[in-house]
């Protein structure tokens, strides 16, 4: 199914390398700032990691969680 969805981006050389998908930016945002002060974040955090509403095709696990299939639009 495709929908929009906040999502939580890792980008490593420019490039999304990994994807968590959200209801809310409120969730986003507090795992974010979580991982931040997990992982002592550095100068690049911010460019590192972002939150951003985005169309994305979405596929249900069993026990109910989706996963990003594929990002549908950057």
């Amino acid at each position: 199914m495709i929908e929009l969805v906040f999502v939580l981006l890792l980008y490593s050389n420019g490039e999304a390398i990994e994807y968590t998908p959200y209801d809310k930016l409120s969730e986003c945002l507090s795992t974010k700032r979580t991982i931040k002060r997990n992982v002592n974040g550095g100068v690049n955090f911010d460019n590192q990691w972002k939150c951003k509403e985005l169309k994305v095709k979405l596929e249900k696990n069993s026990d109910g969680s989706y996963d990003i299939v594929e990002l549908i639009e950057e």
